[in-house]
């Protein structure tokens, strides 16, 4: 009995993933001054914090309560992990709806929402050797990060990436989406910019928030992106376990409402007026 064309016998779902998965490691590969720019620009910021903070707590002990050395390796190992999450889904699907391009996501044998995590999550691992690795090897190098004393430790703070990645995709993803109402969210994407900078500890470490605006802070899930996975390679006081559900949870909520906000607009999907 012949398959109809759309079947997962004619289709398996690992090919059309696999398949996008390597569009995106190509993209980062294929453009290397780019990647080279990029990470200029992801290690200028870094060290730029790095001096900042090591400015700030010359002289004393600690700040908030932090031990100095582990404030100045905390910024830095931050936005070494903002440069294996951050992720353009949202610039993407916006230019896809601009152009009128969305349309064929529709005919493919996936939802726009698999493919576009599985095209992300190749370029999150072409990054983690043109840039991330990089950046950490500068840090370690030019402001003493404190290493892990456990190996196991390692584990366990690149599964935390992994999951800052999911829940950076969820919420970039929802933003693309916001194209479909909005018709351009090039503000948007600012917007979510300077939230990620802010509330993730990439920008200023979450310890030196206090009072209601700490605990706002960390009702949000900006703060599982960088915090996160930086208090793990820190090993910091806290119980990883815990860290990491919560990070699923947060990966899982985004996923799900991703899904719906995207089978709602796909349904009232017009191109062009059509």
């Amino acid at each position: 009995m012949t398959e109809p064309p759309g079947s997962s016998a004619r289709y398996p779902v690992w090919r059309p993933l696999a398949a996008s998965f390597r569009i995106g490691a190509r993209q980062v590969f294929a453009y290397r001054a780019e990647a080279l720019v990029t990470l200029f620009s992801a290690s200028l910021m870094a060290a730029l914090n790095g001096l900042l903070w090591t400015a700030a707590t010359e002289g004393r002990d600690q700040l908030a309560g932090v031990p100095s050395a582990e404030l100045r390796s905390y910024v830095v190992m931050a936005w070494v992990a903002v440069s294996f999450f951050a992720t353009r889904v949202n610039e993407d699907i916006g230019r896809r709806f601009r152009e009128g391009q969305i349309t064929a996501d529709l005919l493919r044998p996936m939802s726009l929402q698999f493919q576009c995590y599985a095209r992300d999550l190749g370029r999150a691992v072409a990054t983690l050797a043109l840039q991330t690795t990089p950046m950490f090897l500068m840090g370690l190098f030019a402001f003493g990060v404190l290493l892990p004393s456990h190996p196991a430790t390692w584990l366990w703070w690149s599964v935390s990436l992994v999951l800052s990645h999911c829940i950076n995709f969820g919420i970039s993803f929802l933003v693309g989406l916001a194209a479909f109402p909005l018709q351009n969210i090039s503000g948007l994407t600012h917007v979510k910019g300077t939230l990620v900078s802010i509330f993730s500890g990439a920008l200023i470490p979450l310890d030196l928030y206090a009072g209601a605006l700490k605990t706002f802070v960390f009702c949000l899930p900006f703060h599982a992106m960088a915090h996160t996975p930086t208090s793990i390679f820190l090993e910091r006081n806290v119980s990883v376990a815990s860290l990491l559900a919560e990070q699923a949870a947060w990966a899982l909520g985004l996923w799900v409402i991703g899904s719906l906000s995207w089978g709602r607009a796909r349904n009232a999907l017009t191109v062009q007026g059509g």
